[in-house]
């Protein structure tokens, strides 16, 4: 049987059945592993919930928890239990535990369990099967040897009986080795990471598919009050969108004149300086121009408060958010703490896909670098972000503060190298007064003015100024008109 002739079954979550290019596989079984915490007695429920949805016979055989619990939980995400048969398996019979003694593992034990989990998914004739869990099963296991041949056992009969079985393993058994994951046809690993502060990062991984293909990596995961959201890892070379070519201007004639004309569709540019230069000013500038110029717009600000951003939108961005017309702007905040690296790209990407934004602005990238810094792979992430934003002809701004001189050795500087644009904000001392400055750093796609000029935020929006001299030098440059 070639992996074109195996049929996949949805899970009942979409963006898993997307890693697994489809879904479980048809009549084979399936691993769940995963730590004490980490979903795995959810993600059967919802397996088994969207079957029963699908008119499949849904059979729940519990080792560990009892009936009540588990329609507890699946009363907390409101999911009716409707069409599924939940039973209880003890691994050994009442009858079987004398009194007083202290029985030790034995493979007839064992193999009259198996047997009978097997004879309960014959009795209901279960077309989707879990079960829960498998450390039960190996505790009466008297060695690996012993485990792994009734584990190939049970394999062969549920086979048999054309079930779509999934297994669940918390991983809590002594002595853990590869036994099980080596009988059963694919694994899947969860995961659950506690940070120094904020909320604890959920990840999941195809450990193997045999027979199937699907995305290998880690993939992260939230769990919600009714439904298990997985964010798939990018991968920016399966995305492309062929759009017309477009530019995106500042509205600022200097401006533009400046940066020597507008900013290229597909094109990423870093807007860098201290706090409180107006970088979020020139962002929301580039914003609103792209929204005056008929596009949907994205903004992502990690820093300020939703209310705060939107006391500061420039007055067009503020009168496309009041008039009666379809959404253009779209403003998330995002609390750093409480989000995954997948969550947030999964963000941008509905966005860049769902609602066909053009621009995308994140600010500030500082910020950003709390979510993903135990992740190590700055550049990495965010490099296949920018490619997958070219790629899709969505245009990027990235606000990133620093105070110093740009050093591209350290975060979050280095981003510069992978960026197509650079615009640095800065202060400087002038008739014993603090004023702000702006220049054009890089520019990959066309010549740009080397000048420094002086930079005002004003009520009726941004000036650029004369050319800013240094101490000693001439006079000269004319002031480029706002």
């Amino acid at each position: 049987m070639t992996a074109m002739d195996l049929k996949r079954i949805a899970t009942g979550i979409p963006e898993l059945d997307a890693v697994l290019r489809g879904g479980v596989l048809r009549h084979r079984v399936h691993l769940i592993e995963g730590r004490p915490g980490t979903g795995k007695t959810t993600f059967g429920l919802r397996y088994l919930t969207e079957g029963a949805a699908a008119g499949d016979t849904c059979l729940y055989l519990t080792l560990s928890e009892t009936e009540e619990e588990l329609r507890a939980t699946a009363a907390s995400h409101g999911w009716p239990l409707d069409g599924i048969t939940i039973e209880e398996v003890m691994p050994l019979p009442p009858a079987a535990m004398p009194p007083q003694t202290i029985l030790l593992p034995t493979d007839s034990e064992l193999s009259a369990l198996v047997n009978r989990i097997a004879d309960r998914v014959a009795a209901v004739d279960a077309q989707r099967v879990v079960i829960d869990s498998m450390v039960e099963v190996r505790l009466l296991a008297r060695d690996s040897a012993s485990y792994r041949r009734q584990i190939i056992e049970l394999r062969r009969r549920l086979s048999e009986l054309k079930a779509t079985v999934i297994l669940l393993d918390d991983l809590t058994s002594d002595g853990h080795e590869f036994e099980l994951q080596s009988a059963v046809h694919a694994v899947i690993t969860l995961e659950q990471r506690e940070h120094s502060f904020g909320a604890a990062r959920r990840r999941l991984r195809v450990v193997k598919l045999r027979g199937g293909d699907f995305q290998s990596g880690w993939h992260d995961y939230a769990i919600k009050t009714g439904e298990i959201l997985v964010f798939p890892s990018l991968i920016a070379q399966e995305h492309h969108r062929d759009s017309q070519p477009y530019e995106i201007v500042s509205g600022v004639d200097s401006l533009d004149r400046l940066f020597g004309g507008a900013l290229a569709g597909g094109s990423s540019t870093m807007v860098i300086g201290p706090s409180g230069v107006g970088k979020s000013t020139l962002a929301l500038q580039f914003a609103s121009a792209a929204l005056q110029a008929g596009h949907q717009v994205g903004y992502f600000t990690f820093d300020e408060s939703e209310d705060a951003l939107r006391s500061r939108l420039v007055q067009h961005v503020r009168e496309q958010e009041t008039a009666r017309r379809p959404r253009r702007f779209h403003l998330h905040r995002i609390n750093p703490s409480r989000i995954s690296p997948g969550e947030f790209i999964w963000k941008v990407r509905r966005l860049v896909e769902d609602q066909q934004a053009c621009l995308i602005i994140i600010d500030s990238i500082n910020s950003y670098l709390d979510v993903i810094r135990e992740e190590k792979s700055l550049l990495l992430q965010m490099n296949e972000l920018f490619s997958y934003l070219s790629n899709m002809n969505v245009t990027a701004i990235i606000v990133g503060a620093h105070s110093a001189t740009l050093d591209t050795s350290k975060e979050p500087d280095a981003l510069s190298i992978i960026t197509d644009n650079i615009i640095s904000l800065r202060y400087h001392e002038q008739d014993a007064a603090v004023h702000k400055a702006i220049t054009i750093l890089k520019k990959r796609h066309g010549p740009h003015s080397q000048d420094i000029r002086a930079l005002r935020l004003t009520d009726a929006g941004i000036e650029i100024g004369e050319r800013i001299r240094m101490p000693g030098e001439q006079a000269g440059g004319e002031p480029l008109e706002s």
